[in-house]
Order: C-alpha cells, then structure tokens, then sequence
C-alpha cells in the first residue's frame, strides 16, 4: 500500500473532515488554504560562499579551541541544510472551522486559542500569528496568508479569538530565516 502525504493524511475527504474531534464536531468549513512547511529561498553563489567561509571559520575555531561538540554540531547544522536543501517542503493544510482551526495535523477549539495577529506589509511580509493559550512551551503558529484576503481572515476570528493590536512586526526567527534564507 503507498504511503500518504501529510495533506492525504490530514485533509482526506470532505466527508472525514467533518467528524468530530475529542468530542467536538468541527462543523462546516469557512476558509481553507495550503502552505509550504518551509519556504524554499533561491540562494546564489555568494550565499553557498559566505555560509561555506563562515561555517568553516567556525569549525576551525571550535577546533582550536578543544570544543569538538561544537564542531560536531556545525557540522550537523551543515548536514541538515544540506539534506533540508534537497527535499520538497509538504504542504500544510491550514482550515477555519465553525468550531475551531486546524493547522496540520493538530486541531484547536477556539476556546484553546489565547489569541492571532495579521502582519500583512506586502509584498514582503502576508503572516498571521496564532498563539495557543495551553502549551508546556509557549508556541505560535505562524500561517504564510499568500493571496487570502487578511480582512476576511481577520473577520472570521475576531469573534472567537483575541486579536494582539500591539502586534506590529513578524517574529524575529521569521525576520532572520528570511534574511539569512535558510
């Protein structure tokens, strides 16, 4: 039998996603789109030729300096950049429910969700933010909006969850991931 992607796993019929979850039906679907689990930079030959010279700065001082666990960890970032490079990204659905949102695999009640944000500064940045209110480690979900109206997004949620006005840039590790594109 052939394995499934994520999104055949995950999406399935329309029929299937309409059942319920931990005892809550899910209700009609009001909005749904797909993303890339990673978005893919076009890097030149500058960018391979500054991260080659950094990374082996690195290692060379990490050598130098007798600590060998952080030139194997240079060495494992450099791996799985490599091996990160090379394979497709899965998509990701992302559902607006009646009951909830449903990012991937993991679905939340509105009612577990603290609170979202648009930052929607184009062409660079179309990003919704969703915090959940209960997690070990303070998490958020940061959903690429790409062609969804953020008006219409916004006046989905804004009665089920919290919106952070105060909110005005994307996260760092989102700023950074798209400068340094890794």
């Amino acid at each position: 039998m052939p394995k499934k992607t994520l999104e055949q796993r995950v999406q399935g019929s329309a029929a299937q996603r309409n059942v319920p979850t931990r005892g809550v039906h899910r209700g009609r679907v009001l909005m749904e789109w797909s993303f890339p689990e990673y978005e893919r930079h076009q890097r030149g030959l500058l960018w391979y030729i500054i991260a080659l010279t950094v990374s082996i700065g690195l290692l060379v001082y990490a050598v130098r300096d007798g600590n060998f666990l952080f030139a194997l960890m240079i060495l494992l970032v450099g791996l799985i950049l490599f091996t990160h490079h090379r394979s497709e990204p899965l998509e990701i659905p992302f559902i607006i429910y009646d009951a909830g949102i449903q990012v991937g695999g993991q679905f939340f009640l509105f009612r577990e969700l603290q609170s979202f944000s648009i930052i929607y500064e184009p062409p660079v940045v179309k990003t919704m933010y969703l915090i959940p209110k209960r997690q070990f480690i303070q998490r958020e979900f940061s959903i690429p909006l790409y062609d969804q109206n953020p008006l219409h997004v916004r006046s989905l949620l804004i009665d089920f969850i919290d919106e952070d006005l105060n909110r005005e840039e994307e996260s760092t590790s989102d700023t950074l991931a798209r400068l340094l594109k890794l």
